[in-house]
């Protein structure tokens, strides 16, 4: 869902990892999807942490629920990974961090999905465990839409760079509507199936073109940064399929 734009026809900048030979592609996605594995276990480590914790769990709703807690969220992730950014091994430190702050992100919205999944009158220590099956399959499911996208994405002739323009307008629209849901307007679609509805499919959208992206746009120092692409696709498009999941209605 971010940019790093490489020209690969510039003297100076570094070539797009599709503009080299196929052993230096080969080892870039390696690398990609290694260092990609490696933080969402990070991810999901710090969620859980969070979760188990109520004074932790406490602190991370306060600090992170709003529209000011995401503007610093996503200032403080997205500042992180710039001035990280090809600098070995600081580039794979701000990709773990990066994974620690979307774990703690993540980490209210997943305990209110599983809360509302839970039976009625379960205790804060008993939702995590209740809720572990469906947390499994919305796991499962994410990691089964996620790889196969990612593996037609880069298996496939077929160019997805005409969906960027529309991913962006539907990503502004997304947007626009949870922050005007903030002050009360269009309350009911955001609570709403259809707004997860929406996220799933912009987030497979999102998973098709950047994971081509990365090929066209990244030199191949730039994995770390990939990886964090990538993350922020597979946990957007988890949290709207565990809302799915978890509703009743």
């Amino acid at each position: 869902m971010a940019e790093v734009v490489h020209n690969p026809y510039s003297a100076a900048a570094e070539v797009a990892v599709a503009y080299t030979d196929t052993p230096t592609r080969l080892a870039f996605l390696r690398k990609v999807y290694a260092l990609f594995s490696g933080a969402v276990i990070v991810w999901a480590g710090t969620a859980l942490l969070v979760m188990s914790n109520e004074g932790l769990m406490r602190w991370t709703t306060g600090l992170f629920t709003g529209f000011l807690g995401f503007l610093l969220f996503m200032a403080l992730a997205f500042f992180l990974l710039r001035v990280t950014a090809g600098r070995y091994p600081l580039n794979i430190i701000g990709l773990g961090i990066f994974g620690v702050l979307e774990g703690f992100f993540s980490a209210p919205l997943i305990y209110f999905a599983l809360a509302r999944a839970a039976p009625a009158g379960t205790q804060f220590g008993e939702v995590l465990a209740s809720g572990t099956g469906l947390l499994t399959q919305a796991f499962g499911l994410t990691a089964i839409v996620f790889g196969g996208l990612s593996a037609y994405a880069i298996t496939t002739k077929r160019d997805f760079s005409f969906l960027r323009a529309g991913l962006w307008i539907g990503f502004s629209l997304l947007l626009g509507l949870g922050i005007l849901s903030i002050f009360g307007v269009g309350g009911g679609f955001v609570l709403g199936w259809g707004w997860s509805a929406a996220w799933v499919l912009l987030m497979s959208g999102f998973v098709l073109y950047d994971t081509q992206n990365i090929m066209k746009r990244f030199p191949a120092n730039a994995a770390a940064s990939a990886a964090a692409i990538l993350l922020l696709d597979f946990v957007i498009l988890f949290k709207h399929i565990l809302l799915l999941l978890s509703r009743r209605d």
